[in-house]
């Protein structure tokens, strides 16, 4: 089977991880995969792609419309047997690419279009060309609800698979003092949330301080923040994670404040290691991931008292954090990626 799979870039979002996963796994099955996308880091692509697995960079940063062609003229050189497109945008710009081909096309949502601070008319494109889709992929069945009925039909609900990173567990701190959260630097994330946070934890846990992995537009707006709070000695923002998962190295507990998600793999990674969390309560994730008292503590979304308290209770209960730091075997067991493949694996030869 010929495959392809477009996604935004190279980077190191969440889908770019599935992306690369998926790839290497079909090109165990003997399928010739290529993936395609619209930005490619300097250093070459953050998550690694087997050598038989063929990359497709657009030549430019141009606007929607080069976009566009790009994704239309990799699917005419590669001639696919299924596409396999991730995100609001690239599902747009793919189902129109595509519009006048008999090829297959499985469009898989990975945030909430709902809130995502893209143009709503993205949302609205999607849900009319989403018709024109085979199948489309959702991370959780809350998030498959809030589907047109018109393509709810067409939904199937698979998560993100997530193995337990090598070493992981024992490079996780053991202490109660180190907080770290992970995410690209914009207002989704909501780590101006947890700066707001900071003063109250600290005031209760002196010895607190707190790493925030990721690089993003909003990092300005944040280091002005961390300083008008007198927080400079106490969170750093080194930018994004030398590698995937080194982030957890030494971490007591991540905290997670997103306004809005999708399936975050921060949270399944931390959820198969055992990392304590605390996560606001915001639409979707956290809640299929988290379980109370077992694995993390949930608070209501955007509460910054609730925040604070709930990382003060880990913090000063060593007992707790250390049985959530032993309960990680049923997300392991769900999450394993054999499983998850294997529903990847009957989506696509089903949609050929």
């Amino acid at each position: 089977m010929k495959l392809l799979i477009i996604q935004g870039g190279f980077g190191a979002g969440g889908a770019e991880k599935i992306v690369s996963i998926l790839a290497a796994h079909r090109l165990e099955r003997r399928d010739e995969v290529h993936v395609a996308g619209l930005t490619m880091p300097v250093g070459g692509s953050y998550f690694p792609y087997p050598d038989d697995v063929t990359l497709h960079v657009a030549n430019s940063n141009g606007g929607q419309l080069d976009r566009y062609r790009h994704i239309r003229n990799v699917v005419q050189d590669v001639s696919p047997d299924v596409v396999v497109t991730f995100l609001t945008k690239i599902n747009v710009l793919t189902l129109m690419a595509t519009w006048d081909r008999r090829t297959p096309v499985i469009i898989s949502e990975r945030n909430n279009p709902r809130a995502q601070s893209a143009h709503p008319l993205w949302r609205h494109a999607q849900n009319l060309l989403a018709r024109r889709a085979r199948t489309v992929v959702m991370q959780t069945q809350r998030a498959s609800e809030d589907l047109p009925r018109a393509i709810k039909r067409k939904a199937r609900i698979i998560s993100n698979p997530c193995a337990l990173p090598a070493g992981a567990r024992e490079q996780l701190g053991t202490g109660t003092s180190n907080l770290v959260a992970v995410g690209r630097l914009d207002r989704q994330k909501g780590f101006d949330l947890l700066l707001s946070a900071m003063p109250q934890i600290l005031k209760g846990h002196p010895e607190t301080q707190l790493t925030i992995y990721g690089e993003g537009p909003e990092r300005k707006a944040l280091e002005v923040q961390r300083d008008r709070l007198n927080l400079t000695d106490i969170v750093s923002l080194p930018g994004s994670s030398p590698a995937p998962g080194e982030w957890m190295h030494g971490a007591d507990i991540l905290v997670f404040p997103s306004r809005y998600e999708g399936f975050p793999n921060v949270l399944a990674e931390a959820t198969v290691t055992g990392l304590p969390i605390v996560s606001f309560d915001c639409p979707y994730g956290p809640r299929e991931l988290i379980r109370p008292e077992e694995n993390g503590l949930l608070v209501p979304l955007e509460d910054v008292d609730a925040l604070a308290q709930a990382v003060l209770r880990l913090a000063k209960s060593p007992e707790l954090l250390q049985r959530m730091r032993d309960a990680d075997l049923e997300s392991r067991v769900w999450l394993a990626p054999d499983n998850i493949l294997a529903e990847w694996d009957e989506t696509i030869d089903d949609a050929v």
